[in-house]
């Protein structure tokens, strides 16, 4: 009944228009998902909000942090097949453990988080994570299910083109969709079903790039150690649980490593390149 209505709000806000897509299906996994924003619109709202989540901060766009963010962007994006997308990467000078991918392709990165990454590999897991949210039209998702809170879609083509003034219950509603904080800068919980559904898709997306996807599990543990054990730092929700999410991990790693030998990377991508208190 819930689908039903929201369904029928966009029609109405949408004059003449019709739905978009309201059935899709979602990488890898295949779950279908509802899905009324059109992509014009989402692609509109990853650019402007990259644009406020990076103004005032301060960010590293030389050096080895840069370089090895973009290089990881570069081939995860790659296989993540988006050819609408523009890719951005933002190595954010900031001692938060953070992540985030906005829809387009607009991802930014915590100094904060590299210890917990330690390495290129751990990077990648990461960034495919990211990049999930944004392929997996997570964003698009959350809206479609809050349009009549936010105010229906005339508001968020607003939006999305910078044009018209958002009340900051507007605005916030948006950026929570969208998994990052319209005030503080930070990643906002995606759900239980979207981080293990960006767990499992940023896998297959760093082994298709050629990184050892076992580290994904690694990261886990890294990031377990850093939180005693407990829910932690903004970059991942307070749930599922750490152990919750390798379990689903592993049960893919199989079909992913078949994919990382086709596609495996010379060197070692494991080599430490970042350490707590470095």
């Amino acid at each position: 009944m819930y689908k039903h209505s929201i369904v029928a709000l966009a029609l109405l806000s949408m004059g003449a228009g019709t739905v978009y897509a309201a059935c899709n299906k979602v990488p890898y996994t295949n779950r279908r998902q509802l899905r009324l924003i059109p992509n014009k619109v989402m692609l509109g709202l990853g650019e402007n909000s990259f644009a406020s989540m990076l103004e005032g901060k301060r960010l590293q766009t030389t050096g080895e942090n840069h370089t090895t963010l973009n290089r990881v962007g570069d081939r995860v994006s790659k296989v993540a097949h988006q050819p609408k997308f523009n890719w951005e990467y933002a190595m954010i000078d900031d001692p938060t453990v953070n992540a985030w991918c906005l829809p387009g392709g607009k991802i930014g990165f915590y100094t904060g988080i590299l210890p917990v990454l330690e390495n290129e590999a751990g990077m990648a897991f990461v960034m495919g994570h990211e990049v999930a949210h944004a392929t997996a039209n997570h964003g698009a998702e959350r809206l479609s299910q809050n349009m009549a809170l936010v105010g229906g879609m005339g508001v968020l083509q607003a939006a999305a083109s910078g044009s018209g003034r958002l009340t900051p219950q507007q605005q916030g509603l948006i950026f929570g969709a969208l998994g990052v904080g319209a005030s503080v800068g930070v990643m906002l919980p995606f759900s239980r079903r979207h981080e293990t559904e960006a767990d499992v898709i940023g896998l297959m997306y760093m082994a298709n790039a050629g990184y050892p996807p076992e580290e994904s599990v690694d990261v886990w543990d890294r990031m377990a150690e850093l939180t005693g054990g407990a829910s932690g730092p903004a970059f991942m929700s307070t749930h599922p649980p750490h152990e919750r999410r390798q379990e689903a991990l592993r049960e893919w790693m199989p079909r992913a490593m078949k994919r990382y030998e086709r596609n495996k990377l010379s060197g070692n991508l494991q080599a430490p390149l970042w350490r707590s208190g470095g």
